[in-house]
């Protein structure tokens, strides 16, 4: 994937995407976008409550003391014990 540097101030990236837009013609990079635009616009607060449990799970993600098991690891368990 390339890097993009915009130089340009935020009102002219702006006009820059909107131009770009209006000649646009593949779809699959409007859906794309569209999936952007709903995501932001349906961004979910967490409650304080939930915000403190993700904080104390991110300080323990950080401080390694969390630990992971590969999906695939814990399919195998599961139907191990369905079984």
């Amino acid at each position: 994937m390339c890097k993009i540097t915009i130089d340009l101030d935020i009102q002219s990236v702006k006009i820059d995407l909107i131009h770009w837009l209006t000649e646009l013609e593949d779809t699959s990079i409007l859906k794309k976008l569209q999936i952007i635009k709903e995501l932001e616009e349906n961004t979910l607060l967490l409650s304080e409550e939930q915000q403190k449990e993700l904080d104390i799970r991110l300080e323990k993600y950080e401080n390694g003391q969390l630990e992971f098991t590969f999906w695939e690891i814990v399919k195998t368990r599961i139907k191990s014990q369905i079984n």
